[in-house]
């Protein structure tokens, strides 16, 4: 898998950028956007998120074996009645274009799950970040116990305008806990 290699990679990058060819308001995430594939449409290296819902105070959490180094952990006192009863919110920066398509990337592992398998259930889709919440791409991940880099892909099929589009974590699915590190989301354009 090429995002794979590329962002266990991409702490090594030279960081210097010509003005005239910048794309990302940094330097930083100007190096990760040039390493992936599609463009960068996020800020990977924060997790200040929003989260909503029946949980415990989330944490950040130290995890040497993703790239960034860290991760948000999440508990989830009780399963909910929806998975959206409870999750995180991962802004988007950028305008989300209908018909294209769109990939995220995360790092995420699960320390406790009440399910079955011991696996932990995770919620994904792009929506609006304001009522009525509109949105595209739904689609359900088992998370195991391991780092793992997850990746969906999913077209959009509606436009946002820049700063109005989150990542939606859904996490209700189960009673868990979920620590989620770096989240890359790519727009690849209209293929």
């Amino acid at each position: 898998m090429i995002i794979r290699h590329i962002i266990i990679g991409f702490s090594v990058l030279s960081f210097s950028v010509s003005p005239a060819t910048a794309k990302q308001p940094n330097a930083v995430l100007q190096a990760i956007d040039d390493a992936l594939p599609g463009r960068l449409i996020n800020d990977p290296t924060v997790v200040d998120w929003t989260v909503y819902g029946n949980s415990r105070k989330p944490k950040q959490v130290s995890a040497p074996e993703t790239p960034g180094q860290y991760a948000m952990q999440l508990k989830v006192i009780k399963k909910g009645a929806a998975k959206y009863d409870m999750g995180v919110n991962i802004p988007i920066r950028d305008a989300i274009l209908s018909g294209h398509m769109i990939t995220i990337a995360f790092w995420a592992k699960s320390t406790k799950a009440d399910t079955g398998d011991g696996n932990g259930i995770v919620g994904l889709r792009i929506n609006e970040n304001q009522a009525p919440y509109a949105g595209f791409g739904d689609q359900d991940l088992k998370i195991g116990t391991q780092w793992k880099l997850y990746e969906a892909k999913m077209r959009a099929t509606m436009a946002l305008d820049a700063g109005q589009a989150v990542v939606g974590f859904q996490l209700a699915g189960a009673k868990q806990t979920i620590e989620i590190g770096q989240v890359y989301v790519l727009d690849m354009g209209a293929l």
